[in-house]
């Protein structure tokens, strides 16, 4: 397995100072970042424990605010260089994927039926479909897939007010096989349901993923054709699953960061956390990862991360983002659900899969409540998954206490469910961890009504 870590330099500062500062002078442009290689003799399954698990060096941190209000990205991570993998495994990734890691599987589309979709090739094989171009007012796909398109070269119109390395010039948008069902009016082109058969058909899970159904990540389908300085405007994706990103040509910087503690009141749409419309947010944008996806690789982004890409090559780039089922990013939603709860929209709407975890696929449902009340629920809840009294919930334990699907009809693995309890990151769950996290949600969703009014939906 070849690895490469992107390093990037540490602040001991604080969130605020850091939001603060000049992001030319807090960090390194993609160009200038020296990635250093290590071959599978060094050891690489250790090398990407070590790197995904600053989290678990500065566990006891993540421990110490987990149960009052999650914790920062800073002791959550520990570290925010990002990793490239190639020639992966599942087991490999794993621990990557549950604690919400950005990372790059530089071959992370080798082998997919859609692995040669570049644009020449999607725009030959869907010449009757039809695109729009973002950055405009209206959603409707006014662009012929057969035209000539791929010279269309438009900025933003507010790219002057943009920050540095931001995307300049403006994308092209096919979300035809998730939004066809729902979306008529946006006109699709020709035959519409035969191209989204063909998209779903030709869906296929990677090799660096568990088996899951392919049907629901084509159905998820988001094509990106990136001219050059092209990109995706600073945004959050509206789902609660994780994202992969193929990208079969050009090659794209992306760059990330967890939303403050106090996120916007005004949300995570496109470009608008630059504060080139609102200038009092200005500065908020304070991307921590970054990295680099040439074609054929593989990009990870979780929910509720503010992401945006550019393509950096000199032609049109290609991409397709996909959701998939297992695992979901347990740790992360564990840590960062109290800023996350305060969000309207987007990951904000994801209560009822973080309960599911909270109450260990049983059933129950967590009230919002101030703390002292939260926390007599939390310790009887607690004391019944502990049937032995030992202090500790064993698998077995946890499994039994299985009930009822959850609204969604979904139940968590118990890989996941441990990864979600676990704060300390000692391979157990005690019951003191499973009363934080009741503690934890409960608190999260009392605190969202208030500042928002009403109960916020579970």
């Amino acid at each position: 397995t070849l690895l490469r870590t992107y390093q990037r330099p540490w602040r001991t500062t604080s969130w605020g100072s850091l939001k603060s500062a000049s992001l030319a002078a807090r960090r390194p442009r993609c160009s200038e970042m020296a990635p250093s290689v290590a071959r599978a003799d060094a050891g690489p399954l250790a090398r990407i424990v070590a790197a995904s698990a600053a989290a678990a060096g500065s566990a006891q941190l993540v421990a110490a605010g987990a149960a009052a209000g999650g914790s920062s990205p800073e002791a959550y991570y520990g570290t925010f260089d990002t990793l490239a993998l190639e020639n992966t495994t599942y087991a490999e990734v794993r621990k990557l994927l549950l604690q919400g890691r950005p990372f790059v599987v530089l071959d992370g589309a080798k082998g997919l039926p859609m692995e040669s979709w570049d644009c020449d090739f999607v725009k030959q094989q869907f010449p009757d479909s039809r695109i729009r171009q973002e950055g405009s007012q209206s959603d409707v796909n006014s662009i012929k897939m057969s035209s000539d398109w791929q010279t269309m070269v438009k900025p933003f119109k507010a790219v002057a007010k943009f920050p540095p390395g931001a995307p300049t010039n403006r994308p092209f948008y096919w979300d035809i096989a998730k939004a066809f069902d729902q979306e008529k009016h946006r006109k699709w082109g020709k035959d519409p349901k035969t191209v989204v058969s063909k998209i779903v058909q030709s869906t296929a899970v990677p090799y660096w993923l568990p088996e899951q159904q392919s049907v629901g990540m084509g159905r998820s389908s988001e094509m990106w054709f990136h001219p050059p300085g092209a990109g995706a405007l600073a945004h959050m994706d509206p789902h609660c699953k994780t994202t992969v990103s193929y990208c079969f040509s050009g090659r794209r910087k992306w760059r990330m960061m967890v939303p403050p503690a106090e996120p916007s009141p005004q949300g995570y749409f496109d470009g608008e956390i630059y504060g080139a419309s609102d200038p009092s947010r200005r500065g908020e944008w304070q991307p921590t990862f970054e990295l680099e996806a040439p074609a054929g690789s593989a990009v990870i982004v979780y929910p509720g991360m503010v992401h945006e890409t550019a393509s950096i090559g000199e032609g049109c780039s290609s991409s397709i983002s996909q959701t998939f089922e297992v695992p979901v990013a347990a740790a992360y939603y564990r840590a960062f659900w109290p800023r996350f709860a305060l969000i309207q929209e987007d990951v904000g709407m994801c209560g009822d899969l973080v309960e599911t975890m909270v109450t260990l696929n049983s059933g129950r449902r967590v009230k919002p409540a101030q703390e002292a009340q939260a926390l007599k629920s939390a310790t009887a809840f607690a004391k019944k998954v502990d049937a032995d009294g030992d202090g500790v919930a064993s698998r077995e334990e946890i499994a039994a206490l299985a009930g009822r699907p959850t609204r969604h009809g979904e139940q968590r693995t118990i890989e996941e469910l441990l990864s979600f309890h676990d704060v300390d990151q000692d391979g157990s769950v005690t019951a003191k961890e499973i009363e934080d996290s009741w503690v934890m949600f409960a608190t999260a969703q009392h605190r969202a009504s208030a500042k928002h009014g009403k109960r916020q939906e579970l």
